[in-house]
């Protein structure tokens, strides 16, 4: 009989203590909830007046909000990692805030300035009369991409971009009035791009943009994700440089398909040789032309011809030399004393995705429309040699820092353009 009443009052004890329990679990459940948010209010810096209908969202991220009338707003469920905060409303300067998620939650009040007009204009380039006419479609194809999504990628209101062209420095820059609304039905997006930077310097060939991107997704209300948008989404990812930063930050390139070596420039000697002797007989030539007495040398005293000359003139001015050994992650990455992770390298890294092959639009951009499909190449490098941080979720910080050519100078563009937390499920 004792041992019977002690087992029952045992069970009644825990019956007793068991709603309490889940109230104390519920209670540390809703207290990490209530951590990973930013909430404020914005403001007019001049007036101290609530600025309503303010968009305030985390860059690159599908986070965002819209203010009331209040100018108050709040974002919660922000996942782990390193974000900027970007606050934006027509008439004011864009207000970006740093912060990471260690840091939260987030209590915050945001004066924004009036946007002052340009007062350049009448000292530089004026914009563009009918400049989407003239330079749209230059604009779509470094912008939006000619990837096989950015068929099905419309800007809603293209004809708030502006572009300005320098005879002078031989460069286009475009500025948009307000965010551009870009609809992705190849992957599925509604995305919304503050458009900060788009410079084309015609003379480097380079083009660079920068902005900051809040993403819907289309099938928010819908049961599933239709199949076409997984597989878009899908090929969009793998191979990508969301997806080797990812990989690098987890230490598993290798395994993850990307096969990484280091390329050397080093000055194409044979051609400055060949472009000494060619100055150098034409100075003599043009003595003789001016009758003035020369002595004319023996330039090819290396049996080189003509078609040889032409050959290696032809040839770039710098050549890459591709290292024969493989890079692991442990080599490119470093940890700091506070658990941020780093990529650097010096020269370039040619990073070649072995699970992949080119699409057919690439090679139609390369004039190789003839070959086969070969593995994605890129080659990346740092431009000022200074380390970035990289995350978890792909993010790498400043992204200006590191530039791309090959595969991914074409491919990365916003029709392939993912939010930072999207999910890769194989």
């Amino acid at each position: 009989m004792i041992n019977s009443t002690g087992n029952m009052l045992q069970h009644m004890n825990r019956i007793k203590y068991f709603p309490f329990l889940l109230l104390l679990l519920l209670s540390v459940v809703l207290h990490a909830q209530d951590r990973n948010h930013i909430s404020g209010k914005v403001v007019n810096a001049a007036s101290g007046a609530p600025i309503p209908n303010a968009s305030v969202f985390i860059s690159s991220t599908s986070k965002g909000t819209m203010t009331d009338q209040t100018g108050s707003f709040s974002i919660s469920n922000i996942p782990a990692g390193t974000y900027d905060l970007i606050i934006s409303s027509i008439g004011y300067t864009t207000v970006v805030y740093s912060f990471t998620s260690d840091k939260l939650p987030l209590q915050l009040k945001v004066e924004m300035g009036a946007k002052t007009t340009e007062l350049d204009v009448v000292t530089v380039e004026p914009f563009e009369v009918n400049g989407w006419e003239k330079w749209g479609k230059y604009f779509l194809d470094n912008f939006i991409g000619t990837t096989e999504a950015s068929k099905n990628c419309t800007i809603k209101n293209y004809k708030t971009i502006h572009f300005r062209y320098s005879k002078k420095n031989n460069t286009l820059t475009a500025i948009a009035d307000e965010p551009l609304i870009i609809e992705n039905n190849a992957l599925g997006y509604r995305v919304q791009y503050q458009l900060e930077d788009f410079v084309s310097d015609f003379k480097e060939h380079t083009v660079f943009f920068l902005g900051y991107t809040l993403f819907e997704d289309m099938a928010k209300n819908r049961r599933r994700v239709p199949k076409r948008w997984q597989d878009g989404r899908k090929n969009a990812y793998l191979g990508s440089m969301m997806h080797f930063i990812r990989s690098l930050y987890a230490g598993y390139i290798a395994e993850e398909g990307f096969e990484t070596r280091r390329l050397f420039k080093e000055p194409n000697y044979e051609k400055q040789r060949v472009k000494q002797i060619a100055e150098h007989n034409a100075r003599e030539r043009m003595a003789v032309s001016r009758g003035q007495k020369v002595i004319l040398s023996m330039t090819n005293v290396m049996g080189d011809s003509s078609e040889y000359y032409r050959r290696i003139m032809a040839q770039p001015d710098v050549k890459d030399i591709l290292a024969t050994w493989t890079l692991n992650a442990d080599s490119l990455v470093t940890v700091t004393s506070d658990s941020t992770k780093m990529l650097f390298f010096n020269d370039y890294l040619y990073v070649s995705y072995k699970k992949g092959r080119e699409e057919y639009a690439y090679l139609q951009s390369q004039g190789e429309a003839s070959r086969k499909p070969w593995y994605p190449r890129s080659t990346v490098y740092l431009r000022g040699g200074n380390p970035i941080t990289i995350e978890k979720n792909g993010f790498y910080f400043p992204p200006q820092e590191l530039f791309n050519y090959g595969y991914w100078g074409w491919s990365e563009k916003i029709s392939h353009m993912l939010p930072l937390d999207f999910k890769y499920e194989p």
